[in-house]
């Protein structure tokens, strides 16, 4: 069977299982509620929870197998720590948090997307910048890939750097026990934001939804893999890819977060999200050799998902008002 018949079938299989879930779960409880308008677009956003499954599944069987196989660090099997990142990725990836900002900033995004028109800007479309090359869909698909995660590399490294900001991304970097499960802990108030502004840029390129969809999934799988107890270089290609070990870098008490030499100083390094590349260019990547432990200096957080999020904001609202 050729690889053209494999892609095939897992397609045909995938359209199966989400036709299945919609006509036997999802619709009869539109119907039910009276919901039936929003039924094109709960079909679409089953893909977020395909998915996510999918994810899920992987990070269980692959990422979490790896770690036992070659951790950076020696770790308790299922550590007290690792539950709440359990739940945040359950969260993000079932397409819970997705579904709730779609419902949220539609209505936003579809009056900015006519404000565009009624001025007439052209959308930055990828596909139209070479004719023949960038239309191919894996081409333009690679295209946006690299502009998304430059987009990333910026909006990660500004969260470093605001005193409010940092308060709400530090609940990322207090997880001292670090595993395949700990790219989701994070501020709601904060991923509301790089939604937001993922979206945004999303539309000014002209990515499709299922684009867009496939591109965010990709991307958070590869950083549930940068998050895992797994000590891995990745050779030469460590300059291609951010590694677990580049990223760990990034989680390292006194190196990730602080400025060299000055602790408590907001600075950090390794805020590449999927490529190195940014870092390397401005100057902020260290590739480790050795493990380094991960962590916020002097700050402790519950284990409580909802006193994390509400310590979250009252620290970021301690920071915004005037001393």
């Amino acid at each position: 069977m050729d690889l053209n018949a494999i892609t095939s079938a897992i397609s045909a299989a995938y359209a199966s299982v989400q036709e299945f879930l919609f006509a036997n779960i999802v619709a009869p409880v539109l119907y039910q509620f009276d919901l039936m308008a929003w039924a094109e677009d709960v079909f679409d956003g089953l893909d977020w929870f395909l998915f996510g499954c999918i994810q899920i599944f992987l990070i269980i069987v692959v990422l979490r197998t790896w770690e036992r196989l070659a951790p950076a660090e020696k770790q308790e099997r299922f550590a007290k720590a690792t539950r709440a990142d359990v739940l945040y990725t359950l969260f993000h990836r079932l397409g819970i948090f997705h579904g709730l900002v779609f419902i949220a900033l539609s209505g936003f995004f579809f009056g900015i997307d006519s404000i565009l028109h009624d001025f007439r800007f052209d959308r930055l479309n990828v596909e139209s910048w070479w004719p023949g090359v960038t239309s191919i869909p894996a081409i333009s698909f690679l295209i946006y890939l690299v502009l998304l995660d430059f987009v990333d590399y910026l909006y990660h490294r500004a969260s470093h750097v605001f005193n409010w900001w940092w308060q709400l991304h530090a609940l990322h970097h207090s997880q001292t026990v670090m595993t395949a499960w700990s790219d989701n802990r994070n501020h709601i108030l904060d991923d509301i934001m790089r939604a937001v502004v993922m979206s945004f840029v999303a539309l000014m390129f002209g990515v499709s939804p299922g684009q867009f969809i496939l591109l965010i999934a990709l991307s958070e799988f590869l950083q549930s893999w940068q998050h895992a107890n797994i000590k891995t270089h990745l050779g030469p290609a460590k300059y291609l890819l951010v590694s677990p070990m580049f990223h760990r870098m990034h989680h390292a008490v006194g190196y990730g977060h602080e400025a060299k030499g000055k602790p408590g100083v907001l600075g950090g390094c390794n805020f590449g999200v999927l490529f190195p590349w940014w870092d390397m260019l401005f100057r902020t990547a260290i590739f480790p050799k050795e493990v380094y432990p991960t962590g916020v200096r002097n700050l402790t957080v519950s284990q409580n998902i909802l006193t994390q999020q509400w310590q979250g904001l009252v620290h970021a609202f301690k920071e915004i008002m005037p001393k």
